[in-house]
């Protein structure tokens, strides 16, 4: 099952289980996955989109406290607990994914004791981002936020391109979207990134890491974890 790293890491025997019951499926820019307080229905592997896990607010506010990308999915932590989501999932980068029924993946986990370890691993990971999302937003700047947010959609991407505009940035990173046009101007002024409507480029990647702050390399440690165990 091509690019979804969560599934290239399982073995044989669970990823034949798995390809019983998963289905590809494309999915578009700002479509909602997942409504929060509501259960959930389908888990996501994405292939080659992203997703992006968000905490709203009573007032229409919205942050992202994680990003999903082909290293991992959505949902599968609710085959090992309760259905009911919590927060919002929405589709931020346009692509396909492999989707299946919630029910489907609980039963193949409960058959399954090597397929449930890998789940719990990624649980792992995913509260080590959230965690680090949150002391991120409180206690890192928005230049060095965005520097991250950028590098991590470009490592799960490939290329150097991250098809976004600066609204949905805004989204992200929780500040007004003239904030995020001030702080892309800085990047850009200093050769990092250019960017026009809908898209940015990435020119300097190491020079964009030496901007983002060291949450960057957790998360990405995170994954690694992930993978490897």
């Amino acid at each position: 099952m091509d690019a979804n790293l969560f599934l290239a890491a399982l073995n044989s025997a669970d990823e034949k289980r798995l390809s019983r019951i998963l289905r590809r499926v494309s999915l578009s820019q700002d479509e909602i996955a997942a409504i929060e307080y509501q259960p959930m229905e389908r888990v996501i592997l994405p292939i080659d989109c992203i997703l992006s896990v968000l905490a709203v607010m009573r007032d229409g506010r919205q942050v992202e406290t994680r990003t999903i990308g082909c290293e991992s999915g959505y949902g599968l932590l609710h085959a090992l607990g309760s259905p009911l989501s919590f927060e919002r999932l929405l589709v931020q980068v346009a692509g396909d994914a492999w989707v299946t029924t919630l029910s489907d993946l609980r039963a193949a986990a409960q058959a399954s004791p090597t397929l449930t370890e890998q789940i719990v691993r990624y649980a792992q990971a995913t509260l080590i981002q959230s965690a680090q999302s949150t002391a991120c937003n409180a206690l890192h700047n928005v230049e060095q936020r965005m520097s991250r947010w950028l590098l991590m959609t470009q490592s799960r991407l490939g290329g150097s391109v991250v098809p976004l505009t600066q609204e949905h940035l805004s989204i992200m990173l929780g500040v007004q979207r003239t904030t995020v046009t001030a702080t892309a101007t800085v990047l850009k002024t200093r050769g990092l990134i250019a960017y026009s409507r809908g898209k940015i480029r990435i020119l300097d990647q190491e020079g964009l890491k030496r901007v983002a702050c060291e949450c960057f390399s957790t998360i990405d440690a995170a994954t690694e974890m992930m993978r490897h165990g």
